[in-house]
């Protein structure tokens, strides 16, 4: 149904750091609600060894974290062609006419599924699992196109919620920029005030109320 293929070793990723202009490695933190981040935000390999071709991701794939934060999942896009998988992830490739890869996806991240693969964990220091755990794990399989059909109405799901964590966003900036305002653009003991009159005879600003103690 897919191939696993299990994380690159550790010691390829020498010179991976921020801000270089090569090929972007999705580590853990790269995937969130499902998605990878934008390519400015990963992480990068100037120059990537032979030893790592083959661990490259395609649109299609699905990348799995392995070490850590288990079971975060993101299904690859055309955006993250060609780039890396961190060695605290590993790669679930669909074999398209056997399983949509959008219904893998979701089904592997089903809350009842991620408990299925916690239970089958090694549990240590950091919780992890292998390659052959995600292989022997039970997958439901309706026929194509039933998964095309329910991976279509997952995928709307997704974009209404993408609006409205936007929405929600936009709203969380604005409620403090509206007292801002109010307060003509500056915060009472934002800036330390300096007396200019004796006490008692301090006059409302033009730029907002004038501040008082709280009790």
């Amino acid at each position: 149904m897919a191939d696993v293929t299990p994380s690159p070793s550790s010691d390829q990723f020498e010179g991976l750091g921020e801000g270089l202009s090569g090929t972007p490695v999705i580590s853990p933190a790269d995937i969130v609600d499902q998605k990878i981040a934008e390519r400015s935000l990963l992480r990068a390999l100037g120059d990537v060894p032979d030893a790592l071709e083959r661990f490259r991701v395609t649109p299609g794939d699905v990348v799995m974290v392995r070490q850590g934060a288990v079971g975060r999942i993101a299904l690859v896009t055309e955006r993250s062609r060609g780039w890396l998988y961190h060695f605290a992830c590993m790669r679930i490739r669909p074999r398209h006419e056997l399983v949509e890869p959008g219904y893998l996806a979701a089904y592997l991240s089903h809350p009842k599924v991620l408990d299925q693969l916690l239970a089958r964990a090694n549990v240590g220091t950091v919780v992890t699992v292998t390659a052959h755990t995600v292989e022997d794990l039970p997958v439901a399989v309706p026929p194509l196109a039933e998964q095309r059909l329910l991976a279509g109405a997952l995928a709307e799901v997704d974009t209404q919620m993408d609006n409205h964590r936007q929405s929600l966003a936009r709203l969380q900036a604005l409620r403090p920029a509206l007292i801002t305002h109010l307060l003509g653009g500056e915060v009472p003991g934002e800036r330390l005030p300096i007396p200019t009159a004796p006490p008692g005879t301090e006059r409302r600003t033009a730029r907002g109320p004038r501040p008082r103690k709280l009790s």
